[in-house]
């Protein structure tokens, strides 16, 4: 082969390899700029973000049964290019899809063809499909196969959701709240639901995922972006069956009485543990049928009230604190004529039945609940400034601080502020307002020899990775001497001896129990001025040892008996009746 031969094949050679760099320089070019949106698209195509499901925080009760709890639930879509792309690569067939998925979410094949259609000829190519479908639904979706390549089944996305579920129904709907979903967040409205909401909420995970053109998964491609957390646990000291009981004995007596509505408390004293809480009207979360909106207030913790002459026990305790009086003191040598008028500028200040009475120990002025015997009490035995501080001690004007929400409370005046007939009032619990659970509290630090306890319904919080923070008792407030507590059990164990009248034979079974009581009538105000109606209220203890129990019971405006306008005929029976049906659940002592 001579040199010119040679010559030309080698510059054949390079024409040839600068026409391939050429082409190779021109396709780069076209796929990176050219087809770079095209090609990203495809890549997005086949590429998801989905979110990876998490649920809410389960609420239990004492015994470990379960008070509130979340299922997953998914609504199901459909995009509708993402149908048309893979029939468009001939992976499944629009009448299989139909065929399949119809069954699945309870339509039949021709009722989803005709929504998805619906939706397109309006323009709107994300078609809403199902909503609230099951695990199961959403497992047998996912199952799915094509026909003809064995491959997933696709054209379907999801959006996870959750249903909130209460199955012991209205049983300690107030003290478990109910929640609502707002702008796709869960919301807790009432009770633990709200108290403890951020505790419960979930955190969502995020999953990214690849698919290859068959729109099968890639399994190196998947990305956890975010780790997912279910909602904490929320561990309550609530006695499911001693609710259930207390709830439907006021229940009962709400209707028995025409009261407009009732609520009750049972209360740990040593440790002011909440056993149970039920207002009436309840509600069942699960429907939330009811019309009237006060059937979802909690009135143990928000409607105020005055506490009328439960208070008493608070005023006598004071005064025997400061060693002024005991038991056994005579408080009007002289008696009284049933009303006195100590002041021009108000009305007389009356017994609730306006009988003269003779001079009398404090234990009877206690028991018969003697208003007039109460003022001179605390107007001769008290400083302005002792009887507001003792007040504020057993936690009148003050929040108790429980982890519910909804709590409501009314600060009382300053001591320098109190006038002749703020002392009368609040000597017989008038002139301040409380919610049930802060009479319950006052009256506890008595039951507690003096230590009052914040009360509290959470006892344990266990969250998704398993760690556990348990709430312990904490005291409020030393309120009164150990000694002072028990002059006042024998005082309130003297009124529980008359709290049972003579011939109420169906009370003998309780009548040997070693409890401590007090009632307490108190006239409504309206428009600044006392109307005729009532808030009744009873207050009692175990004084055992064990000191198992407080319990208080209050009834809104009870009509029946009629005539009859006072705690002793309808709320003291009403509280005798609830003590037979719970001291057993309870394990109160006899003698």
């Amino acid at each position: 082969m001579n040199n010119s031969t040679l010559i030309g094949k080698v510059k054949t050679i390079h024409v040839i390899i600068l026409i391939f760099g050429f082409l190779l320089v021109f396709a780069t070019f076209r796929w990176q700029a050219v087809e770079a949106s095209r090609m990203t698209k495809l890549a997005r195509q086949r590429s998801t973000t989905s979110e990876i499901n998490s649920v809410r925080g389960t609420i239990f009760s004492s015994d470990g049964t379960t008070l509130a709890y979340s299922e997953p639930r998914f609504d199901m879509f459909i995009w509708a290019k993402d149908l048309e792309y893979y029939e468009s690569l001939k992976l499944q067939t629009r009448e299989e899809f139909l065929r399949k998925v119809a069954p699945i979410i309870d339509m039949t094949a021709e009722t989803l063809e005709n929504t998805i259609e619906d939706y397109v000829n309006r323009g709107i190519l994300w078609v809403p499909i199902a909503k609230s479908l099951s695990d199961k639904q959403w497992d047998e979706l996912n199952n799915l196969k094509a026909d003809e390549f064995d491959t997933p089944l696709k054209g379907f996305q999801f959006e996870n959701k959750s249903k909130r579920i209460y199955p012991e129904k209205r049983i300690a709907s107030h003290v478990v709240g109910l929640s609502n979903v707002i702008n796709d967040k869960t919301i807790g409205l009432g009770g633990v639901e709200e108290g403890w909401n951020e505790i419960l909420n979930p955190i969502k995970g995020i999953l990214v995922q690849e698919t290859n053109a068959k729109g099968e998964a890639i399994a190196t491609a998947l990305t956890a972006t975010i780790e997912p957390k279910n909602g904490s646990a929320v561990y309550t000291s609530i006695n499911k069956k001693l609710q259930e009981i207390v709830q439907q004995k006021l229940k009962e007596g709400v209707e028995k009485y025409k009261a407009l509505s009732g609520s009750a408390v049972i209360m740990d004293p040593k440790t002011g543990q909440i056993l149970t809480l039920a207002n009436y009207p309840d509600y069942d979360p699960n429907l939330r049928e009811e019309k009237d909106p006060a059937a979802y207030g909690n009135e143990a913790l928000s409607a105020p009230y005055e506490m009328g002459s439960i208070g008493k026990a608070l005023t006598i305790a004071a005064a025997v604190d400061l060693d002024r009086v005991d038991s056994e003191t005579i408080i009007l040598p002289n008696g009284h004529q049933g009303c006195e008028n100590f002041t021009d500028e108000l009305g007389d200040l009356c017994t609730w039945d306006r009988m003269p009475q003779p001079a009398m120990p404090l234990k009877d002025c206690f028991a018969k609940s003697d208003n007039i015997c109460l003022f001179h009490l605390a107007k001769e035995k008290l400083s302005k400034e002792e009887f507001h501080n003792y007040l504020v001690k057993f936690g009148i004007g003050k929040s108790t601080g429980i982890d519910l929400a909804g709590e409501s409370y009314w600060p009382i005046k300053d001591a320098d502020e109190f006038n002749i007939g703020d002392i009368a009032a609040m000597s017989y619990g008038h002139g301040y307002l409380v919610n049930l659970v802060q009479a319950v509290s006052s009256v506890s630090a008595i039951a507690n020899n003096g230590v009052r306890m914040k009360p509290y319904v959470v006892t344990k919080v266990v969250d998704s990775d398993g760690h556990i923070s348990e709430y312990k008792p904490q005291i409020l407030d030393t309120v009164i001497k150990p000694e002072t507590a028990e002059k006042m059990f024998y005082m309130m164990n003297y009124n529980y001896q008359k709290a049972i009248y003579y011939g109420e034979w169906w009370y003998d079974d309780i009548r040997d129990y070693n409890l401590g009581v007090k009632s307490g009538t108190a006239l409504i105000a309206q428009n600044g001025a006392y109307s005729d109606e009532i808030n009744a209220s009873f207050v009692g203890f175990d004084q055992s040892p064990q000191r198992t129990f407080i319990m208080g019971i209050k009834l809104e405006r009870p009509q029946e008996p009629a005539g009859e306008n006072l705690s002793a005929y309808n709320v003291r029976p009403l509280w005798l009746d609830t003590f037979q049906a719970v001291k057993d659940v309870i394990g109160v002592p006899r003698q």
